[in-house]
């Protein structure tokens, strides 16, 4: 990944600091999505035929924990739903007594790098000293800083619940889509892709 900063000269006695955001907006987008799912393979889904949505998004940044509940997250959330209704499952209420239940949350965090080279005193070849008075270059300190987010989606079992133990059968990870960079087409693609990196997550669909 290809890192742009931009560098603030300085002169003389003069310190500056550079700060950019890294990586650039431009390359984030594209560079920053990977999906990683897990499946319980000895998981029958054909034993499942139901499931229910929360109505919010966990979301946790750095030791602050709130919901998300804007536009991107209810499109996150209505595209999983509707990702399980294309594999014959049905949405019912809480209240329903639901085979599957669904744990969305989005952790986000924010990555500093600092460095500073300082002062450079002689010439290259030369020992390292000199007089300030010549006026030797500061070289300046360079800050980036860039935010990412990973998306947790956990299929929960609430069908087989034992010694009120409730088993993840199916989860997906899906990195960058809380850093408010991506459009609603790209959430509902990685929601999708999730999904089809597991075949044997669908069901036969109940016949009424």
């Amino acid at each position: 990944m290809k890192t742009k900063l931009l560098i603030l000269i300085a002169f003389g006695w003069l310190a500056f600091t550079s700060c950019s955001k890294y990586p650039p907006a431009s390359s984030r987008v594209a560079e920053d999505l990977a999906i990683y799912t897990q499946v319980d393979v000895n998981t029958d889904f054909n034993n499942y035929k139901t499931f229910s949505m929360p109505n919010t998004i966990v979301y946790i940044d750095g030791k602050d924990t709130s919901t998300l509940n804007n536009s991107n997250a209810t499109v996150l959330l209505n595209r999983i739903a509707l990702d399980m209704k294309n594999r014959g499952f049905e949405q019912i209420a809480n209240t329903g007594k639901p085979d599957f239940g669904f744990n969305v949350t989005a952790i986000k965090t924010t990555t500093t790098t600092v460095y500073s080279p300082g002062w450079y005193y002689g010439y290259p070849g030369y020992y390292p000293w000199g007089y300030p008075s010549y006026g030797y270059p500061y070289y300046p300190t360079y800050i980036s800083s860039y935010s990412a987010g990973t998306v947790i989606i956990d299929l929960v079992d609430l069908k087989n619940v034992v010694n009120n133990t409730i088993m993840v059968r199916w989860n997906a990870f899906i990195r960058g889509l809380v850093t408010n960079m991506h459009t609603q087409t790209e959430i509902t693609n990685s929601v999708d892709q999730a999904f089809k990196q597991t075949p044997s997550l669908i069901t036969t669909p109940v016949t009424k």
